[in-house]
């Protein structure tokens, strides 16, 4: 399982993508539109791949308009 932890901060979005290697991977966001392509990315990659993916998410509500509602669809495309 790849687990895709979400931290947010006051201009920008941290995604750190742990795949079980030693340090994860992280992409960075500072729009609501890049931060939907990276998950699109990711989540498209995944798929491909066979893997589930599990979302966790860090100091909510920093990063101002990024809502749970936004990030569930992205989600249920990879169930």
């Amino acid at each position: 399982m790849v687990t895709i932890l979400i931290k947010e901060f006051t201009t920008w979005i941290s995604v750190r993508i742990f795949e079980g290697g030693e340090f994860p991977r992280v992409r960075t966001a500072s729009s609501l539109s890049h931060f939907r392509t990276i998950m699109r990315e990711e989540q498209a990659h995944f798929r491909a791949c066979g893997l589930k993916v599990r979302i966790e998410r860090e100091e909510m509500g920093r990063f101002g308009s990024l809502r749970w509602c936004e990030i569930a669809p992205l989600v249920e495309e990879n169930a």
